[in-house]
C-alpha cells in the first residue's frame, strides 16, 4: 500500500471510529462505502436502538465537499444557515452564548405538524467538531436527541462525518416526520455540500 493510501485508510478509520462511538458498532468502511465516499456521494448507515426509556433513530453518514475545510467550517459555524443544512428546520434563534457553547432554539415545520426543542451546541475550532445535545433545562417537544459534526481535511476537500439519535416522541409529530425521519437524520452532510460546493443547487 502506498504512504498516500495508507493516510487515506488511517482517516476513514479515524472518522468510522468518530461515529461508531455515538451510534454503531466500530467498524471501517467497506470498499463500496470508501468508493461512495471519495466520489462525493452521501454514505450512510441507519440505526434504531433502545435506551432506557428513549426509543433512538438515526445512525452516521459522510460526505466529501469540494471545497476547503475553513468554508465549510464557516458554514457550520453560522446557525442562520441550519435552515438550508437541516430538514423540516423552518427558524433557529440563538437563546444563550458563552465562549464556544450556544443555545439554540430549533422549529420544525412540515405538513400540519410543528415541533420546537432547544439544543446546545459545542463547538471546538482546533479541531473542526460540533457536539450538540437535547438542553433539557428547557422546553421541549422531543423526548431526547444527541449527536457531532466533525470535519477532516482530505487533498484540499473536505470530508464530513454525521452521528446523530434522536426520539421525537408518539403523536401528531411521529405519525408526520415518522415516514421521512430516517432519511431526514442523516441528510444534513449532503445540504451541507449542495450549499458549499461551487455548482450546486440545494434542495434541503
Amino acid at each position: 500500500m502506498t504512504r498516500r493510501r495508507s493516510a487515506l485508510a488511517a482517516l476513514l478509520f479515524s472518522l468510522s471510529l468518530g461515529a461508531s462511538a455515538l451510534a454503531q458498532p466500530s467498524s471501517a468502511f467497506s470498499d463500496a462505502e470508501r468508493r461512495s465516499l471519495l466520489a462525493g456521494e452521501l454514505v450512510r448507515r441507519d440505526q434504531a436502538r433502545t435506551e432506557g426509556r428513549y426509543q433512538l433513530f438515526g445512525g452516521a453518514s459522510w460526505i466529501r465537499i469540494r471545497a476547503p475545510i475553513d468554508r465549510v467550517w464557516a458554514t457550520v459555524r453560522d446557525p442562520n444557515i441550519y435552515p438550508r443544512l437541516i430538514p423540516s428546520l423552518a427558524r433557529v434563534r440563538v437563546v444563550e452564548r458563552d465562549g464556544d457553547e450556544v443555545v439554540l432554539l430549533m422549529h420544525h415545520e412540515y405538513a400540519i405538524a410543528a415541533t420546537d426543542y432547544h439544543a446546545r451546541m459545542t463547538f471546538d475550532e482546533a479541531e473542526h467538531t460540533v457536539r450538540f445535545e437535547l438542553d433539557r433545562r428547557r422546553p421541549s417537544e422531543v423526548r431526547a436527541g444527541r449527536g457531532f459534526l466533525s470535519l477532516s481535511a482530505y487533498r484540499g476537500d473536505t470530508i464530513v462525518a454525521w452521528g446523530m439519535l434522536a426520539d421525537v416522541g408518539a403523536g401528531a409529530i411521529q405519525q408526520v416526520f415518522g415516514p421521512f425521519l430516517n432519511d431526514w437524520l442523516l441528510k444534513p452532510p449532503r445540504c451541507l455540500r449542495d450549499e458549499v460546493e461551487p455548482g450546486r443547487v440545494n434542495e434541503c
